[in-house]
């Protein structure tokens, strides 16, 4: 696929329909969390992630969701964006069992994989720990790589492999021929481009971590384990949104909690902004910042 983008909407028009009922968990990446709706799922079920629960995704809550003959598809996003958290390996499991248990279709959105901090907290691919698990994955997160513009998903289900092909012809037939030699240079060289990646990561995520113990009365945070992205939230009076604009003065930018978000209005609680921390020139920015 051109990105991940288009893989995320291929997938919800293949599966959704208008008797059916999704499931996808707030706040979150739009195209994740609206995809459903968007593709036209009957209806959709938003569960929210709690920061005081470490974002974490409570299976008694999916099951309690989950609608019995009319609930298809399941949409996760781990590592999760944008906090930067990853559930266990035990929520992985219960959640498949879930799933298995009532015929579900579950896609994880898997970008941020392989940017695990600590890389034996690195879950099974959910294409590879479930049988009718989908796995959106794109180069230009792990690999840094946006300008190729490739992504794909991988699956076991290969009637769904025909049926997403046959949907795809009605977006974007193909990638262009040059993204996809690019792309095959750039897995050519994984291993070094990983290791290159993950090494700013950590860095840079050292140095989060010190201005947040510097600044820990202006500032709150649950500190990530996975990707180059975490969730903040500004204990000051200005909302994120009057943050970002009053940082945008100073050349430095960040994602408010509305991109994440569908809702008019943003309680306090949950008004965190977005930081990315994957790039080499991160520190000059955070000490702009400070």
């Amino acid at each position: 696929f051109p990105g991940a983008q288009v893989a995320l909407q291929t997938a919800a028009r293949t599966i959704c329909h208008e008797n059916m009922h999704a499931i996808s968990f707030t706040p979150g990446y739009q195209s994740v969390v609206n995809g459903p709706a968007m593709a036209g799922a009957g209806s959709v079920t938003k569960i929210p992630l709690d920061p005081s629960n470490d974002w974490k995704i409570e299976v008694d809550q999916v099951q309690q969701a989950i609608q019995p003959s009319k609930t298809t598809y399941l949409v996760l996003n781990e590592p999760y964006n944008p906090a930067g958290t990853l559930m266990s390996a035990d929520t992985q499991n219960r959640l498949i069992t879930s799933a298995r248990d009532n015929n579900l279709y579950v896609l994880c959105d898997e970008v941020y994989r392989w940017l695990e901090h600590d890389p034996s907290l690195r879950l099974p691919a959910m294409c590879d720990a479930y049988e009718k698990g989908l796995s959106v994955v794109t180069l230009s997160k792990p690999w840094g790589a946006c300008g190729i513009t490739i992504g794909w998903i991988a699956t076991q289900d290969t009637e769904l492999l025909d049926r997403l092909s046959d949907h795809q012809y009605f977006g974007t037939a193909c990638p262009s021929r040059a993204s996809e030699l690019l792309a095959i240079m750039c897995l050519k060289e994984s291993d070094r481009i990983l290791e290159r990646n993950l090494n700013i990561i950590r860095h840079n995520k050292a140095l989060l971590e010190r201005f947040m113990a510097d600044y820990e009365e202006f500032f709150h945070w649950v500190p990530p384990t996975a990707g180059a992205i975490c969730a903040i939230r500004f204990k000051g009076t200005m909302t994120s949104s009057e943050l970002g604009d009053a940082l945008a003065t100073a050349g430095i930018g960040m994602k408010p909690a509305y991109c994440f978000s569908d809702k008019e209005s943003i309680e306090k609680e949950l008004d965190y902004f977005r930081v990315g921390f994957g790039e080499a020139k991160m520190p000059k920015t955070l000490d702009a910042f400070r």
